[in-house]
């Protein structure tokens, strides 16, 4: 199904009857991804999975949105759908675009799980533009033919597969990961549940310790042996979870 919104036609799934809940995917997947999660969701709680614009089925965004906008597309959302308050679980960059909207939009907002949560720019990082990119990549080119093998190298070394798979959402990839969220946490006062995989190298379990450390009301649950989709690689634990921070 579609639903217009902020200029966009936006697929979303829905399935089940009671209290609802929405699923926001992480970046370069779709909803797709929290399939089984969905469907045993769907047995207790009125669920919701979108794809966000630029991912899956859903529209690209008609500018260079950054967490701000995605956050405003999904209060119109629940707009449309007559959605008072719901219920969040998030992974990676959608827990980005669910931490703005329980900022901006307190009262929209019940518990929020959130897994993998992207938005905090860790010390040593340094900020990853295209420019950057470009400008090695022109430094390799000095190198005359044997720069080409340089240059390639460079990109894979220094840009993540999600920029060099990016294509039209570049821009945007840009803009978000370079957003650092960590000022407006202390202003989400909502329960929240912090499902981390101990081995996830994509967001540093650091980055969960200090994400606990600046929501006053949250837990951190470092689940061992899983990386950066704990809700895939320990499904049953994730769930166990789940049940007792939402009441299943």
């Amino acid at each position: 199904m579609y639903q217009d919104a902020r200029g966009c036609k936006v697929y979303f799934e829905q399935a089940g009857s009671g209290s609802p809940v929405l699923l926001l995917h992480g970046w370069g997947v779709s909803s797709e991804a929290f399939r089984p999660l969905f469907m045993r969701l769907a047995a207790h709680r009125a669920v919701r999975a979108i794809d966000f614009p630029g991912f899956g089925l859903s529209e690209p965004p008609p500018g260079v949105w950054g967490t701000e906008e995605y956050a405003e597309m999904v209060k119109e959302l629940l707009d449309a759908w007559n959605l008072p308050t719901v219920d969040i679980l998030a992974h990676s960059f959608g827990a980005r675009v669910a931490l703005r909207l329980a900022a901006a939009h307190p009262k929209r907002v019940g518990r929020l799980a959130l897994t993998g949560a992207a938005g905090i720019r860790l010390r040593g990082n340094v900020p990853f533009t295209k420019k950057c990119i470009s400008n090695l990549g022109k430094f390799a080119g000095f190198f005359g033919p044997p720069g080409a093998w340089l240059k390639s190298k460079l990109y894979a070394t220094i840009a993540s597969a999600d920029y060099l798979n990016a294509g039209t959402m570049r821009p945007i990839l840009v803009k978000t990961v370079n957003e650092d969220l960590r000022p407006i946490l202390p202003d989400i006062a909502h329960q929240t549940l912090l499902l981390w995989g101990a081995n996830d190298q994509d967001t540093k379990p650091e980055a969960g310790r200090i994400m606990r450390e600046g929501l006053k009301n949250s837990r951190l649950v470092m689940m061992e042996g899983a990386g950066h989709y704990p809700f895939l690689d320990k499904p049953d634990e994730f769930w166990e979870q789940l049940k007792v921070f939402w009441e299943i």
